[in-house]
């Protein structure tokens, strides 16, 4: 399976599905000062619908904040982040300037010390969602749990134990693909 052909095919089928605009002139895919290589239709409004663009994070791109994190990301969660830029709602948006700067934003000084990496929050319960990469990065591996920020806040940076932190990760999804099919393929 080509990861990015399977990635690219889902982003795409999730914004198709959501991109119908109301009677009123709404579109889930609005927002304010969209950059005109991402406009979806040339207007003079303050507020657009963005479309998808090809992502130009490379490679060294990732590597670096790889190394920012400390940690090696698994390989669909770097071609995700690689694929498109977009301004989805559902995880950190990736505009042209700066595709990485609200990724950047993820990152905990707890989670990624105990193996975790930080990719995306439930804005509704302020829930962290996190891949455990100690349990493998591959397609089969890497479950994703989530965990509290108030929880998570709570902990001391420098001394709580992987063990003490997991009592408090509740489990979600086996790997990043099921993650994936999960939230972008499934209505």
């Amino acid at each position: 399976m080509d990861i990015q052909d399977y990635i690219k095919k889902g982003l795409d089928a999730y914004y198709d599905r959501y991109h119908q605009v109301t009677e009123e002139g709404f579109c889930r895919w609005m927002r304010p000062d969209v950059p005109d290589e991402m406009k979806a239709a040339d207007g003079d409004d303050e507020w657009s619908i963005w479309r998808l663009v090809p992502s130009i994070v490379t490679k060294d791109d990732i590597r670096a904040l790889e190394n920012e994190f400390g940690l090696v990301f698994p390989e669909w969660y770097k071609v995700f982040i690689s694929t498109y830029h977009h301004y989805f709602d559902v995880v950190p948006e990736q505009g042209l300037d700066e595709p990485l700067h609200s990724i950047k934003d993820m990152y905990n000084p707890l989670l990624c010390r105990l193996g975790y990496l930080p990719f995306t929050w439930d804005s509704e319960y302020g829930n962290i969602l996190c891949i455990d990469l100690n349990e493998g990065s591959d397609e089969e591996h890497g479950a994703i749990y989530e965990i509290d920020h108030d929880i998570l806040f709570g902990y001391d940076e420098e001394h709580t134990e992987r063990n003490t932190l997991k009592e408090s990760l509740t489990f979600l999804y086996p790997n990043f693909k099921a993650y994936f099919d999960h939230t972008f393929l499934v209505s």
